[in-house]
Formats: C-alpha cells, sequence, structure tokens
C-alpha cells in the first residue's frame, strides 16, 4: 500500500510539473508534414535527420507525395497536417471549404537563383519573350505554373497547352512537340542541359512571383498552437545550418528532390529564408489573377488565408 502511495504521489508531481511548464502533450508534438520533391523543403529533411525537430519536443514525419492534388486531397482528409504549398493552392483550399492556413513564407526565387522558367525547345530560334506569340507553350493550368506563365509573358499572348505532368511536359519539350514550356526547378536547369533554351525565368523579373508557404490546418493549430510555434523555430535553426554551409546538404537535396544525376554537382543551392509572414500585397496579386480567371467564387480575405494577420 505504502509503495502505491508513493508511486501515485511521484505521478502527481510530474504532472503538475507539465502543468507548470506547459508541456506539450504526446498528441500534440506528432506532426505529419506532406512534401513534394522540391528544393523548398530541404530544410523539413534538415530539421529531420539533424534532430531539430526532436530538440523542441516534436515527432514530425516528412510525407513526400508526388503531385499537388494527392497531398492536397490527404490534408483535406486529415492524413497530414501540414505542408509546403503555394498560395494559388491554398487559395483554392479555401474556395473548396476547407480552412488552411499560411504560418510563413517559405521559399522565393532571387537574383541569383531561378525557381521557375520558361523554356523553348532544342530546335527553337526563340530568344526573347516577345517571340512566343502565337506559339505553343506547355503549362498546367489553373495553378501556380499558370499564374507564373502569365507573369512571365507580361503582355505577350501564347498558345497555352495543358500537360498537368512535369515530367511529361519537359518530354514534350525535348522532344520538339511544343514551342515552350513553363518548367520548375530542378527540371529547367535539367531541359537547359539537354538543349532546351532559357528564354526567361522569373529571377530576371524586377519582382518576385514565386513563393511557396508553409500551410497548417486551421484545426490544427487551434488545438496545438505551441507545436506550430516550435516546428518554425525548427525550420529557422534547419535554414540557418543550411545557409552558413550549403554544400554540406547537397548529396541530401539531390537524394530528396532528385536532381538528375548529369546536373547534380552543378545546380544552386537555394539561400533559404527565415520564417515570416506571407506579404498582403503578394496575397492580393495572387488573389485578382483568379478572381480574374473566375477560380474563386467565394469572399476571401488576407486574414482568412494568413496565420495571425
Amino acid at each position: 500500500m505504502g509503495k502505491y502511495i508513493a508511486i501515485t504521489l511521484i505521478s502527481l508531481i510530474v504532472i503538475a510539473g507539465c502543468i507548470s511548464l506547459g508541456c506539450i502533450s504526446q498528441e500534440e508534438s506528432k506532426i505529419k508534414v506532406g512534401v513534394m520533391p522540391d528544393e523548398a523543403t530541404l530544410p523539413y529533411y534538415v530539421a529531420e535527420r539533424e534532430g531539430i525537430f526532436a530538440n523542441q519536443g516534436l515527432d514530425v514525419d516528412v510525407v513526400p507525395f508526388l503531385s499537388a492534388m494527392e497531398r492536397d486531397s490527404a490534408l483535406m482528409a486529415g492524413e497530414i497536417d501540414a505542408g509546403e504549398n503555394d498560395p494559388v493552392g491554398v487559395i483554392l483550399l479555401q474556395n473548396a471549404g476547407y480552412n488552411a492556413k499560411i504560418v510563413s513564407l517559405e521559399l522565393q526565387e532571387t537574383g541569383e537563383k531561378m525557381r521557375f522558367a520558361i523554356v523553348a525547345s532544342p530546335g527553337s530560334k526563340m530568344s526573347t519573350v516577345t517571340d512566343l506569340e502565337g506559339k505553343k507553350i506547355a503549362i498546367s493550368s489553373n495553378t501556380v505554373i499558370e499564374y507564373i506563365t502569365d507573369a512571365l509573358l507580361g503582355d505577350v499572348h501564347a498558345e497555352k497547352v495543358e500537360v498537368k505532368k512535369v515530367p511529361m511536359r519537359m518530354q514534350m519539350l525535348l522532344d520538339n512537340e511544343v514551342d515552350a514550356a513553363t518548367l520548375p526547378e530542378p527540371l529547367a536547369s535539367y531541359a537547359l542541359y539537354k538543349g532546351a533554351k532559357l528564354i526567361v525565368s522569373d529571377a530576371m523579373l524586377n519582382k518576385s512571383v514565386s513563393q511557396t508557404v508553409i500551410v497548417f490546418s486551421a484545426d490544427f493549430i487551434k488545438k496545438n498552437p505551441e507545436s506550430v510555434d516550435k516546428f518554425l523555430a525548427a525550420y529557422s535553426e534547419a535554414v540557418e545550418r543550411i545557409n552558413s554551409d550549403p554544400e554540406s546538404y547537397r548529396a541530401l537535396l539531390v537524394e530528396k528532390i532528385r536532381i538528375p544525376e548529369e546536373i547534380a554537382g552543378s545546380y544552386k543551392m537555394a539561400t533559404y529564408l527565415q520564417p515570416q509572414p506571407y506579404p498582403r500585397e503578394k496575397f492580393e496579386e495572387v488573389l485578382n489573377w483568379m478572381q480574374g480567371k473566375d477560380l474563386v467564387q467565394r469572399d476571401i480575405s488576407y486574414e482568412d488565408i494568413v496565420l495571425g494577420q
């Protein structure tokens, strides 16, 4: 009996200590994060492999997906709690009635590092954006790919050809079946290696158009606000480690985003951003574009989409 009382007292002390210190429950500490084979997600893998998530008291499972549709379906079904995404995708989720929140900007192009590009076929004689007038350009419609395509084309009108799967889009380009294609990295660089011609990239514009974002379900945020804060703290530490010694993470990047062997050694590493709010002006630009294409039927505000704004 005395032993039972002693164990009970110890248990009560541990529980009381956790209450006073604000310990994260076992349920709260588990996060499933959906990712695509995209260089933007490198900090997730670094934080997972180097124990940064664990040091924050988090048990994070990084779940790979091969398509944005599969990732978003998993988020809506509650199979994952969070993930990388893009502003177009998040607004489409909100328009469909699913409440997801952008908790941070993730990665964007810089003057030194492109994220998306319009490239012409190897046999093409085109060299400028104006050469694309009336030409066939392979895209994925009603997605961030089309948004970026329109930003890169400006006033030029090309004939958009629907090719959802990125590898197929690149292969059609290399086979000269389309005049041009909008490709994300690293496939844009690989297409150039294979003889395609760079027409224009997001890095060549005088403004940023290619942001990715970190998204959590609103339900998870409501139940586990501390876990979200700790996730962003771990992400921040991973970013610091990558930016301070990018070459030491090249092998991990090549492995996780499937950079083709031919360009693995020369592929330019990105400079990663610290967690920060997704800018209101960027949200307005994306929303206006989507409204112009009648992709949004609901009234959606910046505050609906971005956490804590």
